[in-house]
């Protein structure tokens, strides 16, 4: 009886022993396959909902249907993940701890992507930070040819005050898109009072917040625009300049900067607009930023601190 009771326990011992040997053998098998990858880590203002990590390309991995221009030796793939439903055409600027920027143009649908590798990464770990911009026509070699604008007008989730509200086809139908999701939230038409500007307006725009002692620079997203807009008005007023004089000579320095591709304003090249705030309270706020945040590349600036208050809306 004894005899028979040790054989039994010999059997399920080595049983025991093949069943963990089948259970580790396989994970350990696939270990040196399995990528290493960073953590997930959010696209700043504006790709809210872009995640993007970076992992080790596995070795001996010549998988195909990577994206053009991957190359086997790159230390590192990149990976992002859209929780937008359209799909989307970005710019991806990598900067690497060593300093080193690359980009990638690529095409991401809903979910998960493969969006290329990172030649300069020495590891998965290596992208100290990243930034998305849109590219409309990246990738092709050369600059896209600028859209016509078209003038905006009113419908039915949206009602136009500006006096003069222009915009590309692009931008257009995105505007009209948060207006629906603001309609769909609210029951509320979305109203737009600011558009489109010329030099003069903006420099008397920029004229009366210097008077009130804003600091333009902090508000402005071109700093470098915005402290030479400050310089002239501080010039003018040191010269004793008076209104008409100093606004002349910021509109001066502003068409100076138009003249060589800067704007220190979206309005100014038809891609900004302002949206009445004074009636809106938490919940209407809120609806508004969540329609926003569901259109990528555009962003909002609360700006009701000043005599006009308004929602600013960066669409470029």
């Amino acid at each position: 009886m004894l005899g028979l009771r040790e054989s039994w326990l010999r059997a399920w011992g080595m049983s025991a022993a093949l069943l963990a040997f089948m259970v580790v053998s396989p994970g350990e098998a696939r270990a040196g396959d399995t990528p290493r990858c960073s953590t997930w880590r959010a696209a700043g203002k504006g790709y809210e909902k872009l995640e993007l990590r970076t992992c080790a390309r596995p070795e001996g991995d010549e998988s195909e249907g990577e994206s053009e221009g991957d190359d086997e030796d790159a230390a590192s793939t990149v990976e992002i993940k859209s929780g937008y439903e359209d799909a989307l055409k970005v710019r991806i600027e990598l900067v690497t701890k060593g300093g080193t920027v690359e980009q990638l143009d690529v095409k991401l649908k809903n979910g998960e992507n493969a969006a290329g590798s990172c030649k300069a990464c020495r590891g998965h770990d290596d992208v100290k930070s990243f930034r998305v911009t849109t590219q409309d026509g990246a990738g092709e070699g050369k600059d896209p040819t600028p859209e016509p604008l078209q003038k905006v007008a009113g419908t039915n989730h949206m009602e136009v005050l500006a006096r003069d509200l222009r915009l590309t086809d692009t931008n257009a139908k995105r505007l009209e898109r948060i207006a629906a999701r603001y309609h769909k939230a609210t029951k509320k038409r979305l109203v737009v009072t600011g558009g489109t500007r010329t030099p003069q307006r903006q420099a008397q725009l920029m004229y009366d917040k210097l008077k009130r002692g804003d600091d333009v620079v902090a508000l402005y997203e071109n700093k470098a625009a915005a402290t030479e807009v400050q310089r002239a008005y501080r010039e003018a007023a040191s010269r004793g300049e008076k209104r008409k004089g100093t606004i002349r000579a910021m509109r001066e320095v502003i068409e100076a900067q138009i003249g060589r591709g800067t704007y220190v304003s979206k309005h100014l090249k038809s891609g900004a607009v302002d949206v009445r705030s004074w009636n809106m309270d938490g919940a209407l706020e809120k609806a508004l930023r969540e329609a926003v945040k569901q259109e990528p590349g555009v962003t909002l600036m609360d700006e009701r601190d000043g005599p006009e208050p308004h929602f600013h809306l960066n669409l470029l």
